[in-house]
C-alpha cells in the first residue's frame, strides 16, 4: 500500500512547476484532439470515396438519424450504407407494418 502511495505521489510531483501548482499540459491535449480531428477528417474522406464508387445495387428501407437530433426514413445503400433518397407513401406504410 506504501508502494502505490509513493508511485501516486511521485506523478503528482511529476506535473508540478516551479511554484508547486499543478499544471495540464494543454498542448500535448490540444495536439491530441487535432491528430484526432484529422484522423477523422480522412475517414471521412475515404467512406465518401467507397460511397462515390458503389454502384448502390440493393436499396433498403432504414431510419437514419437527421440534422435534428431525430430519425427519418430513407432510402439507403445496403452496401455502403450512403443515404439514396425518400420513401413514398406506399414504401412507408408496408415499412411500420
Amino acid at each position: 500500500m506504501k508502494n502505490a502511495k509513493r508511485s501516486k505521489n511521485s506523478s503528482i510531483n511529476s506535473n508540478l512547476n516551479v511554484s508547486g501548482s499543478i499544471f495540464i499540459d494543454m498542448d500535448a491535449k490540444r495536439r491530441e484532439v487535432e491528430q484526432l480531428l484529422s484522423d477523422k477528417r480522412k475517414i471521412e474522406i475515404q467512406i465518401d470515396q467507397l460511397q462515390r464508387d458503389c454502384k448502390h445495387e440493393k436499396q433498403v428501407i432504414k431510419q437514419v438519424a437527421d440534422d435534428r437530433s431525430s430519425f427519418t426514413v430513407r432510402y439507403v445503400c445496403e452496401s455502403c450504407g450512403k443515404v439514396l433518397g425518400w420513401p413514398g407513401e406506399k414504401e412507408l406504410k408496408q415499412f411500420f407494418k
